[in-house]
């Protein structure tokens, strides 16, 4: 317990660290481009703490897919100040997307990657400024160390720093980089390095690989893993593929999670060749369905769909094709399948048409897959359009006294042929009370749009039906647009 408060208490001071220049937010000159950090290294190494003897136990049976167990810090609370790297909160609140790793085997993985699990020992600790070497921020105006740039005397931290060369800080967190990943201005600073070359990719891509999977939902990794993937090579991004891949459950985890879902539209983005992009939709298609009806999950699935090819998206397709009533009338789902329809093409696309025009009478009346029915009829294809008009022959007056279904008919009087736009307004016109059409708070816009699309003789019909009910026009609130028409007026 001794320990633990130590280590706790020594994790807190990294916002300080940070203030004072360490990790490239303070002002003293150099100490934003190379960050010392041997101090924190070298009472982490004093206890004990490496990279691999704290993986966190696997999720208990039953947990499911979701991250429920995940805590994140709310409003007003200091991320880095509420223990982010204690060992008893970490085992106790945040599951492990994989199975816990033992320490030997957390080693050996280590070492192929030319990484020292365990921790050398300690560095020396840097000797004690002297009384000269001390920044007088007293006397100067400007406050802080290093605020004059041509001064000789920096503070000294941030003179050791600034006269290390590029990446030996980096080096200096072996063993610790993830830990230092998952802190609010550690990520920050893991992101600087990465813009200073090759080197400094090689050495934070070694250090954080293997915890690819939890940096991806954490709320600050996630940052630096996508910062990786835009600059990381062809092997390395192929790497980390691989490790995502593994169990195909892992990358759909991931993808429904608030911070997951944007490292992976990241990762999505970055793939080029066939094979990753075959390894990532693999691993997607068990949760197709659960991912398209998410919040976070569709932005996965409309980003494959806008980044991949059509025969790379066959698989979504097929699932859109198989589940399209029941993601159709799912307010996520509408939308993913409208996409899937503008970016599918020959094949693909009629099979997905033809499953949603045969249970178009049923989108037709939900508020979400009216739209996608409306959708597929201003495509115009004749196909589709006359196999909606078989699904609603006779059913035009039940449709049109609906909220949601009136749009429906609405669309069909502007886009269908003018042989089916007729048996429309005869089925309307065999309605033996007229009136009560004219007086339907919706049906009474579909009488208004068969005047607007109708002409000749059917308009002639249509008009004549309407002007006995003219006084009823005059004083019912949803005639008034009715009987604006100048036809009905003469």
């Amino acid at each position: 317990m001794k320990l633990d408060r130590e280590m706790e208490m020594l994790l807190n001071e990294i916002p300080l660290l940070h203030h004072g220049g360490l990790l490239g937010g303070g002002d003293a000159g150099g100490a934003d481009d190379d960050a010392d950090l041997s101090f924190l290294i070298h009472e982490l190494a004093a206890m004990g703490v490496v990279d691999g003897d704290d993986e966190p136990p696997a999720p208990p049976a039953g947990a499911g897919l979701g991250f429920s167990g995940f805590i994140y810090p709310t409003k007003g609370d200091s991320p880095v100040a509420s223990h982010p790297f204690s060992i008893a909160n970490y085992c106790a609140h945040m599951p492990s997307l994989f199975d816990p790793v033992p320490f030997d085997a957390g080693a050996a993985a280590a070492a192929a990657d030319g990484w020292d699990v365990r921790c050398s020992p300690p560095p020396p600790a840097p000797p004690a400024a002297t009384r000269r070497a001390r920044c007088k921020s007293g006397r100067r105006k400007n406050g802080g160390c290093g605020a004059t740039a041509a001064s000789p005397k920096k503070c000294g931290v941030a003179a050791a720093a600034a006269a290390k060369p590029h990446g030996e800080s980096l080096a200096g967190l072996r063993g610790f980089m993830y830990h230092v990943a998952r802190d609010q201005h550690g990520c920050r600073f893991l992101q600087q390095r990465l813009d200073d070359g090759k080197r400094e990719v090689d050495l934070i891509f070694a250090g954080v690989s293997r915890h690819a999977a939890q940096l991806m939902v954490d709320p600050f990794g996630n940052y630096l893993m996508q910062k990786l993937l835009a600059v990381c090579d062809a092997g390395q991004r192929m790497a980390l593929v691989l490790t995502l891949t593994a169990d195909p459950f892992v990358l759909v985890r991931i993808s429904l999670n608030v911070h997951g879902t944007r490292a992976v539209q990241k990762l999505i983005e970055s793939l080029r060749t066939r094979e990753e992009i075959s390894l990532v939709v693999d691993a997607l298609r068990p949760g197709f369905l659960e991912l398209i009806k998410d919040p976070n999950g569709n932005h996965v699935v409309q980003k494959c769909l806008q980044s991949f090819e059509s025969d790379d998206n066959k698989a979504i397709f097929d699932a859109a094709s198989v589940h399209c009533l029941d993601i159709g009338m799912q307010c996520h789902g509408c939308c993913v399948l409208q996409r899937c329809i503008a970016r599918s093409r020959g094949g693909h696309r009629e099979k997905l048409v033809a499953a949603i025009a045969c249970n178009g009478f049923e989108l037709a009346q939900d508020a979400y897959g009216n739209y996608v029915v409306q959708y597929v009829m201003d495509l115009k294809i004749p196909n589709a359009n006359s196999s909606l008009a078989q699904k609603f022959e006779g059913k035009y007056i039940h449709l049109s006294m609906q909220k949601f279904s009136s749009n429906v008919v609405e669309k069909c009087l502007k886009v269908f042929k003018e042989a089916d736009k007729a048996k429309i307004i005869l089925e309307l016109l065999a309605m033996p009370h007229l009136e009560q059409l004219l007086q339907h708070p919706y049906a009474n816009y579909v009488i208004y749009s068969a005047l607007q699309n109708s002409k000749g003789s059917l308009h002639s019909a249509l008009t004549n039906a309407i002007r006995p009910h003219v006084e009823l026009l005059r004083t019912s609130p949803y005639c008034k647009r009715i009987y604006s028409r100048a036809l009905l007026k003469k």
